[in-house]
């Protein structure tokens, strides 16, 4: 099952890079939580994306208020119960200001029957290894 999980985590993010909503959608279980980072800064540790219906509104919504909005993976881990750590980068530029933001990127990726169930974003690989009960020495580069 985990390898499974690894192509699954593979597979969304190559269908969100290249701008696939189909895919990607299908990759998600009907009933998925993506609590990204964005949302819980600006809305609380409450708000996320639910269901499909949420996903398409996270679509929307980061390819229309962002552009660029890539995610680049360093590095997948299976973390043995259905979970995948993602660590790596984030970057965009806001459409309105122009500003562009580079960032450390974390994901804590869950899986049930090769669809994504559950999705927590962190702003540094740090934050990400400790939510996934990870010591600090597994992270590399950060500060």
């Amino acid at each position: 099952m985990s390898q499974e999980n690894m192509e699954a985590a593979k597979q969304g993010l190559e269908a969100w890079q290249r701008g696939d909503f189909d895919a990607w959608l299908a990759s998600t279980d009907p009933a998925v939580e993506h609590h990204t980072v964005l949302e819980r800064l600006v809305e609380g540790t409450g708000s996320c994306y639910r269901g499909h219906e949420g996903m398409r509104a996270l679509w929307h919504s980061y390819r229309t208020e962002f552009e660029d909005f890539q995610v680049e993976a360093e590095e997948l881990r299976d973390l043995g119960d259905d979970r995948v750590l993602l660590l790596g980068q984030v970057r965009w530029r806001g459409v309105a200001s122009g500003i562009e933001v580079e960032s450390q990127l974390g994901m804590i990726l869950t899986y049930r029957a090769g669809k994504l169930t559950r999705s927590m974003d962190f702003l540094s690989h740090r934050e990400a290894l400790e939510a996934a009960g990870l010591s600090k020495q597994d992270a590399r580069g950060d500060s």
